[in-house]
């Protein structure tokens, strides 16, 4: 008998992906862009009609004003321009949709949507659930360890179990945090080792389980079959001091205190609440019609 299921909503990307994609003509009654929100409640509303969940949450990113990864790195996102008050203002309103149509959600000031996924994800798996995590963000792949557990870009209709992670990319859940750690990200300008990308950093963990055993076998790199590995023996003896920062950077908090945390059950619609925000919103009677018909 398959194990109740969680779904664990990465909600900055998707909301992130409806500010780029729908037209700022979208306004709530204040002329106040709200493209974003209406993107992400068509996105939430499309999931839930799917997959009818008992139990889902959503991860929200905060503002970082006592960031554990900026105390470790303080370059750490740096590269990133502030999100403009009008997105700042729509994020705040996405929260109040879930609210309103009665999805638990979480923000930190210290941790990030990841942290908090991968947090509730260590959480109620103890309590013997399965986890599907919603997200397009590879970094989260580390959290796909149980065996009923799913990875699942939306968009993409990508769904992986921790085979279908491997297969994707190149090594093991429990690997990618240190495949991150080997080549770097970008996007959250940590640099890994020069010369070194996810092919040659999966390589590697094909190899060895990990960064510390890579550590505790440099010199053996250059005898592995692949082209360059003299060369990138050298650079890893030459860098090897950044992987262990690096894999702290990568490595997704699962150990997060909640003030109250008893399940995730989706609450049904707060009509009152519903009611008021789309309103708001300037959202159509439709709209707002058919979330009361997918919770009836």
């Amino acid at each position: 008998m398959p194990l109740p299921r969680i779904y664990l909503i990465d909600a900055s990307i998707y909301i992130f992906r409806a500010w780029h994609t729908y037209d700022t003509s979208i306004t709530d009654r204040d002329g106040k862009p709200s493209n974003a929100v209406f993107g992400f409640s068509e996105f939430l509303y499309q999931l839930i009609q799917q997959k009818k969940p008992r139990h889902i949450a959503c991860a929200f990113d905060s503002t970082q004003t006592n960031s554990y990864r900026r105390e470790l790195y303080p370059q750490y996102k740096a590269n990133r321009e502030p999100a403009p008050e009008e997105l700042k203002y729509q994020f705040a309103m996405c929260r109040s949709f879930c609210q309103a149509v009665g999805i638990p959600e979480f923000g930190s000031n210290r941790y990030e949507a990841d942290d908090i996924i991968g947090s509730l994800a260590h959480h109620f798996r103890q309590q013997g659930f399965a986890i599907t995590v919603v997200s397009a963000d590879k970094d989260l792949a580390q959290l796909i360890v149980g065996e009923e557990d799913q990875w699942w870009d939306f968009a993409r209709s990508n769904l992986l179990d921790a085979h279908g992670v491997k297969q994707h990319f190149g090594v093991r859940p429990q690997q990618i945090a240190d495949m991150l750690a080997l080549s770097g990200d970008k996007v959250d300008n940590i640099p890994g080792i020069p010369g070194v990308g996810y092919t040659t950093a999966a390589k590697l963990l094909q190899k060895y389980e990990g960064i510390e055993s890579i550590l505790e076998n440099i010199e053996k790199i250059a005898e592995m079959k692949f082209r360059g590995a003299s060369r990138v023996q050298a650079l890893l003896a030459k860098h090897c001091h950044m992987l262990p920062l690096n894999k702290l950077l990568t490595t997704v908090v699962t150990t997060m205190e909640f003030d109250s945390v008893t399940d995730l059950d989706w609450r049904g619609v707060d009509s009152s609440a519903l009611n008021r925000i789309t309103e708001h919103l300037a959202l159509s009677s439709a709209l707002q019609q058919r979330w009361f018909n997918l919770a009836s």
